[in-house]
C-alpha cells in the first residue's frame, strides 16, 4: 500500500486528532495542546509534530533519511527501533552501520551520497535554516530525488525574524553559534524551496500567503499571532552568544511541513 494511502486509512479510521494537518503550518499553542503538552517550547513542538504524522504510517516496513538532526534526540530515538531502515545525515560524523541504522557523513550544502528513489520517509527538525540560500534549495531537490514515489517528507524548519544585514552578519560569525553549527547566513525563503522541488507537493493545501517567499507574506500579522509558539534567538543553557547577538532580541518560529512526492 502505497504511504499517503496508509495515512489517509489512518486518518478516515479517527486515529488522528483533528486540526493537526497533513500540511504546512506554524507551530502553534493549540497543536502542542492537541499532541499533548500545553506551553510547549518550539523544538518540543516540532519533535511531536513530526513523529505525530509519522505514527499514522507502517513504519516497520519503511526506510527514513533523518538529515541534520544528529544521531540522538527525543524523536530519532524513538523511530529508530521501529523502521526497517534509518540513514542519519550528518556532518561531522563517520559513515558506518549501527543494527538498522546507516550513519552517512555528508555536506548538506552539496547532497546526500545516496541513491535516487532509495528512502520512503525524509525527515529533518530545525536544520535546513541554518544552510546557505542555494543550500536550503539543494536540499529540497535532494529530498525528491532520493523519496520514491508516493514517499513523505515530514519536516519542521525554522523562521527567523528581522534577519536584516547587520542581524545576518552577526548570526554568520557568532562564535557560539559556530561552535554548535547553528549560524545564520540566509533568511528563509519557502517558496524558492518548493520550486527546488516540484514533485513534492501537500495533501492539505496551505494559505500560501501566510508563509516567507510567498507574495502577501508578512512578519508582522505572524509576530501578532498569539498562538504561534516563539523562541529567542540568542544565548542558552551552556551556550553563551556574543551580548551583541543577545541584544537583537530576535524572534524565531517553526514552520511544519507534511509534502508527498507525485
Amino acid at each position: 500500500m502505497p504511504i499517503l494511502a496508509a495515512a489517509r486509512r489512518v486518518l478516515k479510521g479517527g486515529s488522528l486528532e483533528p486540526g493537526v494537518r497533513q500540511s504546512i503550518c506554524w507551530g502553534s499553542k493549540a497543536e502542542a495542546a492537541r499532541l499533548g503538552r500545553r506551553g510547549a517550547d518550539t523544538r518540543w513542538w516540532a519533535h511531536a509534530w513530526v513523529r505525530y504524522h509519522m505514527e499514522a504510517l507502517p513504519l516497520s516496513k519503511l526506510r527514513v533519511l533523518d538529515a541534520g538532526s544528529g544521531l540522538s534526540n527525543r524523536l530519532l530515538d524513538w523511530y529508530r527501533p521501529r523502521v526497517r531502515h534509518a540513514y542519519l545525515v550528518e556532518f561531522l560524523a563517520e559513515t558506518r552501520e549501527e543494527g538498522n541504522t546507516t550513519i552517512v557523513r555528508a555536506d548538506l550544502e552539496k547532497g546526500i551520497p545516496l541513491d535516487d528513489d532509495s528512502v520512503d520517509i525524509v525527515t529533518t527538525v530545525s536544520s535546513i535554516e541554518h544552510l546557505s540560500a542555494g543550500g536550503q534549495v539543494r536540499f529540497m531537490s535532494e529530498a525528491q530525488r532520493l523519496l520514491r514515489p508516493g514517499g513523505v517528507m515530514v519536516m519542521t524548519v525554522s523562521y527567523n525574524f528581522g534577519l536584516d544585514a547587520r542581524a545576518l552578519d552577526l548570526l554568520s560569525r557568532d562564535p557560539a553559534l559556530l561552535g554548535t553549527g547553528c549560524t545564520i547566513s540566509a533568511p528563509l525563503d519557502l517558496r524558492r524551496m518548493l520550486e527546488g522541488a516540484p514533485r513534492l507537493r501537500c495533501p492539505e493545501e496551505p494559505e500560501w500567503s501566510s508563509f516567507p517567499g510567498f507574495e502577501g507574506f508578512s512578519e508582522s500579522p505572524v509576530l501578532g499571532d498569539p498562538s504561534i509558539i516563539f523562541d529567542t534567538v540568542g544565548s542558552y543553557g551552556d551556550v553563551r552568544c556574543l551580548p551583541e547577538t543577545d541584544a537583537l532580541g530576535l524572534r524565531w518560529a517553526e514552520i511544519a511541513m507534511y509534502l508527498v512526492k507525485r
